[in-house]
């Protein structure tokens, strides 16, 4: 594969990342652009989650926004006890507590890269759409060195990937959508929870493939 087959591929799966981010904000009408980028990539990388993007896009034409911003607020929001609380901790921690070690732990994985959470964000480190953006964040590093020709930096990242994925949100993220699944009130984010779980396990194992080709560690 050459530096531009690499880049389109890293591509499709940095705007997935973004994409999956954007899909566990508030909806508002914006939420179908999202859903058509995420469709378009999810194709690209050959993803077996492709079939539930397709029902979700199907769903939030037959269903009225209000209908999923309920659903959203229930599930991920409050002011009741959540079914899915969208924080890595909660799942982590064995008093299920929002900002604990493993919270700390995230926040200076974040900050090795010169990353911190901006003033005035009101969702913790290890909220989900701030895993994924930092997913995001670290292809596009990768890509980025590839096109300097850094093939030692780009390397570096695709491990960072993998071991933030593996160590971290592939370890709670199958317990938070299985959340979603079981007490979801629509579809909709059922099936948001199931592409969730499936991009982010297929997305490991294409990691750990590359790094065992490449003979990284």
């Amino acid at each position: 594969m050459d530096n531009q087959q690499m880049v389109e591929s890293e591509s499709a799966r940095q705007n997935c990342y973004q994409a999956f981010a954007r899909c566990y904000h508030l909806p508002t009408q914006s939420l179908k652009k999202d859903l058509q980028v995420l469709q378009k990539d999810l194709g690209r990388t050959g993803s077996e989650a492709l079939p539930y993007l397709n029902d979700m896009i199907l769903e939030m034409k037959q269903i009225p926004l209000d209908v999923l911003s309920v659903d959203f607020t229930r599930l991920f929001v409050g002011p009741y006890s959540l079914p899915a609380p969208p924080y890595g901790s909660v799942y982590l921690e064995n008093e299920r507590k929002v900002m604990g070690d493993s919270t700390m732990t995230v926040l200076r994985f974040y900050r090795r890269f010169g990353l911190d959470i901006a003033e005035g964000l009101k969702e913790v480190p290890d909220h989900i759409t701030i895993e994924l953006e930092f997913m995001y964040f670290l292809i596009y590093k990768e890509i980025e060195s590839i096109l300097s020709n850094d093939l030692e930096s780009s390397q570096l990242y695709i491990k960072e990937q993998l071991s933030f994925l593996a160590d971290h949100l592939d370890v709670w993220a199958p317990q938070f959508t299985g959340n979603i699944i079981e007490f979801s009130g629509t579809e909709f984010y059922r099936n948001l929870g199931k592409a969730t779980r499936l991009f982010i396990k297929e997305d490991c194992l294409y990691l750990n493939n590359v790094c065992k080709k490449a003979a990284l560690k």
